[in-house]
Formats: structure tokens, C-alpha cells, sequence
């Protein structure tokens, strides 16, 4: 599924996109824009003529079907739930809306690795915490090239996150992220297990070797399945097909090594994730810590994978809410760690786009937050409740005395075997009563027995015990194994074989070894050799690896003493019989310090090995140890360096009155420089009300142009004239539902040209004639059959525009099935009458003609009757030259027909012969005017022959009786 968000400029950048989407790419896309709530969006039919596919205004509950776009309505909100768009109504009161990020966001929840973003063209950052949202759930994210862009403002916002997958012109988005789907569905079916591979070139630990080499982080423990996700990813988007060949680029290039490193970060978390858990968490745990608690007994939490810092804020809140509630304040302290250094920076932040309102309720953003631009900023005292730092759980040492640990989903990218150490570090981190909070997918595990369970459903426990693990285990990694081959068993007997070498030199250090601390210049202890946890106490409070408050305080002052004296001088220092207590008694203990410097970072360290017997004799014998010799040293180095220090502090107090007077310049110019803006404000304020001025124009315009459009579309309607009207290529434009009657035309076939639509007519040079009328600029009509019968009369006229040239066609197709009936009954009436008959127009043309009148003119032969067919002017018929016979009859019968049509006589009658060689024939002419609008005759001639011959014989008969008389 693909989300796509567009704002200012999105309309060209999605017809721009949908242009180039196949009708078939068996993707959904869910197109979020920022709209006007009062006013109807026509983007359906913007975008319904770019795509082949169904383009719908999104409904609530509609479940998301393939190759159908879906638009957000105004007014709306739109999110997704188990593949269904809901809707909610957008608050008129909340200030800025970021729909874009809300819709995106609830993708990346509801789609995971399945999920699409694309942000195209538009202002602000909407969209770019969707983006980071979909791309932490593994999905894959696109961005308009912001070059193309009519304004870049939201894909440079997104491209500055370093999280985008592709960043491409609109009309070549459509073919990656088709290509990116098909991948990732593949990807999606269970992978086959990977073989072992035992000539020490498996290419996936030479690429977990140079993340660990370049980021210092190892991810030989992190689950096989997500790892190989993780890595495909990148490949995909570096176009190799093999894990030897992205070694070899990891290798080669430090930065993609970086790349990998952020993609196997994965941070999904959001304000109050899981609702239920954090009630719980209100309800029960929170109370139960403040409950009969000192104020000035600090309450530890620590938050363990903080990301970007949501989960600890939202704890800080919940416990500013029970002070309030109890009507009491305490010291709370949230430690919230991640591996990520950039996340750390952009919790410590406390920013957060708008599209928390989703998750934080409208009370709580105005108590805890401060709205400042498209932002929400947490309040200064939530803040102070949080401390942040980088910290490796898989290599430093944990937080203790710890009241609250939450740790979700960070266990389920670990192995087994790292998932057991994890937690024993949780077990020792907590107090005896101490909460642990686990993602909804995470269990104890081996520790179950360790633990109360509080709310199993949402994964709450209680520590029943304080924490026993050895120090000396907190304190000294792991050996590093060999890398782990990852095969069938995800390297089961590599970590056992670890944990053997592991133990056995643990061992060969407790048993041959003294007690060694590795220390830099700042006394903090960066490794320990041997067993020191008979010297080494964990103070109270923040949770520290400086040497001097971990020893014990009689050694303490010595060994810093020592550690100054060789750092100055660069030469070995040694003490002995050192008086220290430990747990069998009191016990002479012999200091050595050996200063050194690191070949590759040039940093200064020294080696402190505490000993109760000196293992080997120095060339320079040991001093005894002399408390006020000792004494007496560190005073005159304390005071040498608070000498050195004045010094510094006098320079530091001159160089800061220096840039407090460069600052006070600044500052006036500044002043200056805010003055100027103000007037730029107003008179960009005074261009926003011209700018208002003009677009309320524009849209009474708009509604104008709306209102003639829907009386054209209605007059067209109520026509039922079928009407198609065609641009300058006979592409479609627009057409009346009437015409859907002849041609095969549906409303997504606007933009298509008519040459690829099929006809019901009988029209054979259709397209012919639409270029003559488009070339001619003469209208031409046609009466043609459709195929169920019916008859139209299709009428191809040019299309003027307003400056009466010709922008294309319009075709129109107007039922003449009734009149055609009725012009074939009457024909059948007249064809069946014995008489001669014709009818004319007002001109005497002829329209009409019988059987009897055809029968006759192709019997007489005669060159006048031959001329007497449909479409001949009778009027020029009787002029005609005739037989010697007929002289005078033609002329008139033209003056009788010209005294009807000239409303001079109603009809007129006359007898005519009309011999033919073999035989005498008369006939009768009547012509009547007809009673219509065009005022054409009808023409009428009856043969009257067997008449005239009976009078002549009656003549004839009478003249002989007479002679007999």
C-alpha cells in the first residue's frame, strides 16, 4: 500500500505520477493532502483522468482494494486499522494540521514492512515523521526530487532525515516502488535457512566485522531473520544481488557501513504506546513507588532503547501527574539510554511534530507542552526530570538501584544467549521491589523465578530480590568470540564455545593475575583485569566508573596521588604496604601505576596493579608506603594546580568580557536586524490580505464558472441528446451519459482519444468524417442505424472557441428512431395507393416519392420522368421540353403548382395524355397544398385511361347515332 502526501504543487506531481502508473500494478494508493475544510475537493476528477484505475473519495470502514486511488476527504482525518480507512473529523480548534504525518504514521503501525511513503511537492515538514514512522517498520520511503518540485520545502524536510529509500522525479517514482512491492512481497515469504559455512568467508560476518569495526557496535547476537531483512534492504538500493558483493562495497565505503548501521536501528515508539500498559503503570506501579517514599529519596527510572525519547517522557509525565494527585513532589530521576547517539540528540530536543495529538490527549499537550511552529516542545520541568546518554547495554555497565526499568521490544532483535545476559543485567540493575516493563512480545525467560508477575497480559514484573550479579562480571566484557557463523542453529555452538573461552580466561585471571585497572587521564576505569571486587564498591547515587570513588578512600587518595605523579612525569610509580581493609581483614597492599600511550590515538592511560605482595622487584626499590610524605606531595600538587587553574580562570574571565562585548554588538545588530523583519511582516502581511483579495476573486470565479458548467450539464442532460465534445487530437473532453447509447464510452475514458473507443452505430467512416468537419470547418449530419435497431441522426460540427477558431469537435447523437418509424409507415401508406404520388417542398423539391410514381418513371423512360426521383425540383421537371402533344401541359402544370406554394390557390387539377408508342394513355394530376410548417404539395397523378377511352367511345357512339338520325 502507498501513501502519498502532497500539499502546495502536489496536483501536477500526482498527475505526473498516476501518468506513469500501470492500471494493473496490484498497489493501493491513499493520496493525503492538505485541503480546505469548506470547501468540495475535485480531485477525483483531476486525478480520474490521468489513471486507469478507480479513483474514489475515501470512506469510513472502506476496506483497501488493489489498483483503486483513494482520496482524502476535507474536512478529515484519515487513518488506517487491519487494512480499513477510518475517518475522524479534523479539530477547527487544534491549530496546525499535519494529515499527513497522522495518516503515514498509522501505515507504519498497521502495514509494517509492507508500507510505502511518498512525499511529493509541497511547504512545511508534514509528512517526514510518517516517513521515519513507515522506515522504522521497515518499510520503504520515497521522496519527490526536490528539483522538480514546484515547492521543495516537504521532500527537503524528509530528505534531511537520511531515512529515504529513493528520491526520483514523479514519472519515475511509479516504476521503483512497483519494482521495491515486488521485492519486498518476496522477501516476506519464509526464507530458507542459510547453510553453514566453515572456510571462514561467510560474507554476512565480514559484514557484521566492519560495522562492528567502523560503528563499535556488534550485531553478531542480533536475530538472523531481522538481520538479513536489514541487509537486503541496502542492497536492494545499491543494486547488488550478492552478500560477497555488499562486503566488498562495506568494506570499500565507510559511510554505506554507517547506512547499515542506522537501518538496523529500529525506532518504532510513539507517546503512551499501549494505552492499557501505561494505565497500569498510572494505576498501580507509579503510586506504589511514591507511596510512604521520602521526598528526598530519588526515584530511579531508567529506560533502556529511549529512541527518540517519547517512552521517557511519557513516563516523566505520568509521575508529574501522581505528585499532583498526592499533593507531593519527589526527586525522579529518568535515565534514558539508546545506542544511537542521533537519537539521543533528537530526544534530548524534546520536539515533536504536531501528529502527537494522536497519541498525547488535548489536556496533556496544553499542561506538558508548548506549541511553537508545526511543533509541540516538552515543558521545562518534564525535561529536567530526564537525563539522556549513549550507552551500549550490550558493553557498559548498567544503572543500579534502579525503582522503574522499561525495556520494550529492544529483546526481540537479540538472540538467546544476549537476551539472558541482558536480563541478568536488568535483575542486578533493580532494587529488591523493583519494576521491570517489557515489550508485549518479551519474556523472562530463564529469570521467571526471579520475578513477581504484576500484569502478565502487559508484560509488568516485580523484582523479588536484590540483584547478585559479581561485579567483576558488570565490570569486564565479554571475551570476544569468534564471529558467529550463522547458519541452521544462528550460531548456538559459536556462543558456546564463547562462553567456554570466556570462562576459562576468567579463571587463568583470578588464579595468576593481580587485581590491574585500566585508567585514562579523566581516572575513569576502562577496563579491570582479574578479580578487583574486594577493592571495588559501588557507591550510592548516579552510577560512576571513576577510579577514585570506586576504591576504597585510604587507597583512593594514594592511587590518585600515584596516577598524578606518572601522567606528569611519564615513568613508572610504586608504593607498598598500603594498609587497606577488605573482606578477610586488614592487608598491606602494593600500588604499581605504569603510564602509557596508545600507538593509534596518541591517548594517555596507565595500568594500576593493587597487589598484597610484590610479584616482581623493581630496579628502583619500593618505597614504604608514608601517609604524611604522601600527604605533604598531594597538597603541593593540589596547590600547583589550583595555581595553574587561577591562571586559567583569569584569561577565561578576559576572553568571555572579550565576546560579551562582541555579543552586545551582535545583540544591537541584532535589534537592527529585527526592525527590518518587523517591516518585511507588514508588508508581507498587507501582500497576504492582496493575495486573500485575489483568490476570493478567483474563487467567486470559480464558483461562476462552477454554476454555468453544472446549467450546461444539466441542459445537456434533460436533452437526451447524446454529445461528445473533442479537442484538437479527438481526445475526449467531456460527454453527456446519452452518449454512452452509441459509443462505448465510460467516464474514465476522458483523456483518451475516441479512436480507441468502439461504436454501437453503423457508421463505417465515422472518424473519417470527424477530421473533414475538423479540417473543412463545415458541419456534415448523418442518419445511421444503431446496432439494436434504433436510428440516430449524428451531427459532427466544429467546435468554436471564443476567438471563432476551431478547438475541436462536437459530435451529437439525436434519436430519430419515431420520426424514422413514421416516415416508413407513411412510405408504406403511399407505396400501397395505386396513384402516382410525390411530395415537395416549399422550393418543389421533391422528398417523397411512392412505388407507383418510381414503377412508373423507370417503365416511361422518358428523360423528364427519369429526372422526377427524390431530391429533383419538379418545379424545373415541367419545363422540360416535351412531345409535340404535350406543348402548354408542362407550363401549366409549373404555374398551377407555383400559384400553391405561393399561397395563391389551395390545389389545382388538370387532365393530360400521355401516349406512349404503344398505347393511348390519359391521366389526372391533382396537386394540394400541405397544412404544415414548410408548406411543401402533394402531387398526385391517376391514370384515367380506361375513362377517357369509354367517353370517346360514348363520343364516338353518339356522333354515329347522330348520323344515322
Amino acid at each position: 500500500m502507498v501513501g502519498i502526501g502532497a500539499s502546495a504543487g502536489g496536483l501536477e506531481a500526482l498527475q505526473r505520477f498516476f501518468d506513469a502508473v500501470p492500471g494493473d500494478s496490484d498497489l493501493a494508493y491513499v493520496v493525503v493532502q492538505h485541503l480546505s475544510p469548506v470547501h468540495k475537493s475535485l480531485m477525483v476528477d483531476l486525478l480520474a483522468k490521468h489513471t486507469e484505475m478507480e479513483v474514489v473519495q475515501a470512506t469510513d470502514g472502506v476496506p483497501v482494494q488493489r489498483n483503486t486511488v483513494y482520496l482524502l476527504p476535507p474536512g478529515k482525518h484519515l487513518t488506517i486499522e487491519d487494512g480499513r480507512l477510518r475517518l475522524t473529523a479534523k479539530d477547527a480548534g487544534s491549530g496546525m494540521s499535519l494529515p499527513i504525518d497522522i495518516f503515514l504514521t498509522a501505515l507504519a503501525r498497521d502495514q509494517g514492512s509492507l508500507a510505502i511513503g511518498l512525499i511529493l511537492s509541497g511547504t512545511g515538514s508534514d509528512g517526514t515523521r510518517g516517513l521515519m514512522a513507515i522506515k522504522s517498520a521497515g518499510g520503504f520511503t520515497a521522496v519527490q526530487q526536490p528539483e522538480t518540485a514546484q515547492f521543495d520545502g516537504m521532500p527537503r524536510s524528509a530528505l534531511a532525515t537520511g531515512q529515504i529509500d529513493a528520491t526520483l522525479p514523479p514519472d519515475e517514482l511509479p516504476a521503483r516502488l512497483i519494482d521495491h512491492a515486488c521485492k519486498a512481497l518476496a522477501r516476506a515469504r519464509p526464507m530458507p535457512a542459510r547453510q553453514r559455512r566453515d572456510d571462514g568467508d561467510d560474507p554476512l560476518a565480514q559484514i557484521i566485522a566492519v560495522i562492528r569495526s567502523v560503528t563499535g557496535v556488534d550485531f553478531s547476537h542480533y536475530k538472523l531473520a531481522t538481520l538479513l531483512r536489514r541487509i537486503e534492504r541496502r542492497m536492494q538500493g545499491a543494486g547488488l544481488e550478492s552478500m560477497e558483493e555488499y562486503a566488498a562495497l562495506l568494506r570499500r565505503n565507510s559511510a554505506e557501513a554507517v547506512n547499515l548501521y542506522k537501518e538496523m536501528l529500529i525506532g518504532v515508539t510513539r507517546f503512551f504506546r499501549d494505552d492499557a500498559a501505561f494505565r497500569v503503570l498510572a494505576d498501580r506501579v507509579i503510586p506504589s513507588l511514591l507511596a510512604n517514599r521520602s521526598p528526598t529519596d530519588m526515584v530511579r527510572v531508567w529506560v533502556c532503547g529511549c529512541a527518540s525519547g517519547e517512552e521517557a517522557y511519557s513516563l516523566a509525565i505520568l509521575f508529574a501527574e501522581a505528585q499532583e494527585r498526592l499533593g507531593r513532589s519527589f526527586d525522579v530521576k529518568i535515565f534514558a539510554t539508546d545506542i544511537d547517539q542521533d537519537s539521543i540528540e533528537v530526544a534530548s530536543l524534546g520536539e515533536y511534530p504536531r501528529a502527537i495529538a494522536e497519541d498525547v490527549s488535548q489536556e496533556r499537550l496544553a499542561r506538558f507542552f508548548t506549541a511553537r511552529g508545526d511543533s509541540y516542545v516538552v515543558s521545562r520541568d518534564i525535561r529536567r526530570m530526564v537525563v539522556f546518554a549513549a550507552h551500549n547495554i550490550m558493553r557498559d555497565p548498567p544503572f543500579t538501584k534502579i525503582d522503574l526499568l522499561s525495556c520494550r521490544n529492544l529483546l526481540i532483535y537479540m538472540d538467546q544467549p544476549l537476551q539472558r545476559k541482558v536480563l541478568s543485567l536488568f535483575q542486578y540493575a533493580l532494587r529488591q521491589g523493583g519494576f521491570l516493563f517489557l515489550g508485549t512480545s518479551e519474556t523472562l525467560g530463564d529469570l521467571q523465578g526471579d520475578f513477581h508477575t504484576v500484569d502478565s497480559r502487559n508484560k509488568l514484573f516485580q523484582s523479588l530480590r536484590a540483584g547478585s550479579f559479581r561485579l567483576s562480571r558488570l565490570l569486564v566484557p565479554t571475551v570476544s568470540a569468534p564471529l558467529a557463523r550463522h547458519g541452521d542453529d544462528t550460531g548456538s555452538h559459536a556462543m558456546e564455545e564463547g562462553a567456554a573461552i570466556d570462562e576459562a580466561m576468567a579463571a587463568l585471571m583470578k588464579a595468576y593475575v593481580p587485581p590491574c585497572l585500566l585508567v585514562n587521564e579523566q581516572m575513569t576505569i576502562m577496563h579491570v583485569f582479574g578479580d578487583a571486587s574486594s577493592l571495588l564498591k559501588v557507591p550510592p547515587g548516579e552510577a560512576t566508573l571513576n577510579v577514585l570513588k570506586l576504591l576504597p578512600s585510604s587507597v583512593a587518595m594514594v592511587t590518585g596521588t600515584a596516577l598524578n605523579r606518572a601522567f606528569r612525569s611519564g615513568e613508572e610509580f610504586a608504593l607498598s604496604n598500603i594498609p587497606v581493609k577488605d573482606r578477610e581483614g586488614v592487608a598491606a597492599l602494593s600500588l604499581r601505576v605504569q603510564p602509557y600511550v596508545a600507538r593509534k590515538t596518541g591517548r594517555r592511560f596507565a595500568l594500576v596493579v593493587l597487589d598484597r605482595a610484590n610479584l616482581r622487584p623493581l630496579a628502583v626499590p619500593d618505597s614504604d608506603f608514608d601517609l604524611n610524605a604522601d600527604a605533604a606531595e598531594r597538597i603541593r600538587g593540589l596547590e600547583q594546580e589550583l595555581l595553574s587553574r587561577g591562571e586559567n580562570l583569569q584569561a577565561t574571565i578576559e576572553e568571555l568580557e572579550t565576546a560579551n562585548e562582541e555579543l552586545q554588538a551582535t545583540n544591537e545588530e541584532l535589534l537592527a536586524s529585527n526592525e527590518e523583519l518587523q517591516s518585511t511582516n507588514e508588508e508581507l502581511q498587507s501582500v497576504n490580505e492582496e493575495l486573500y483579495s485575489v483568490n476570493a476573486e478567483y474563487q467567486a470565479k470559480v464558483e461562476e464558472l462552477t454554476e454555468i458548467t453544472n446549467d450546461l450539464d444539466n441542459l445537456l442532460r434533460s436533452t437526451e441528446i447524446g454529445t461528445v465534445f473533442l479537442d484538437g487530437d479527438f481526445v475526449i473532453r467531456r460527454f453527456t451519459p446519452a452518449a454512452a447509447g452509441f459509443i462505448n464510452i465510460i467516464p474514465r475514458d476522458i483523456g483518451r482519444s475516441i479512436a480507441h473507443l468502439s461504436t454501437n452505430i453503423d457508421y463505417p467512416n465515422f472518424l473519417g468524417d470527424i477530421r473533414r468537419v475538423f479540417d473543412g470547418h463545415e458541419a456534415m449530419e448523418r442518419h445511421v442505424r444503431v446496432n439494436d435497431g434504433r436510428w440516430v441522426l449524428t451531427r459532427i460540427l466544429p467546435y468554436l472557441t471564443d476567438k471563432n477558431q476551431v478547438g475541436g469537435v462536437v459530435v451529437t447523437f439525436v434519436d430519430v428512431t419515431d420520426t424514422k418509424l413514421a416516415e416508413e409507415r407513411l412510405q408504406n401508406v403511399l407505396d400501397s395507393l395505386p396513384e402516382h404520388i410525390a411530395v415537395t417542398d416549399r422550393t418543389g423539391r421533391i422528398v417523397m416519392v411512392n412505388a407507383a410514381w418510381q414503377g412508373f418513371a423507370q417503365r416511361n423512360g422518358a428523360p423528364a420522368m427519369e429526372r422526377c426521383g427524390v431530391g429533383s425540383n419538379y418545379l424545373d421537371v415541367c419545363l422540360i421540353p416535351e412531345a409535340p402533344e404535350k406543348d402548354g401541359i408542362g407550363r401549366a402544370v409549373h404555374d398551377g403548382l407555383r400559384r400553391i406554394l405561393d399561397g395563391e390557390a389551395a390545389d389545382f387539377t388538370i387532365e393530360y395524355p400521355c401516349h406512349s408508342p404503344d398505347e393511348q394513355r390519359w391521366f389526372l394530376m391533382h396537386a394540394t397544398r400541405l397544412n404544415d410548417h414548410d408548406g411543401g404539395i402533394v402531387v398526385s397523378h391517376i391514370n384515367i385511361t380506361n375513362r377517357r377511352l369509354m367517353e370517346l367511345q360514348l363520343d364516338g357512339a353518339g356522333k354515329a347515332d347522330g348520323g344515322r338520325k
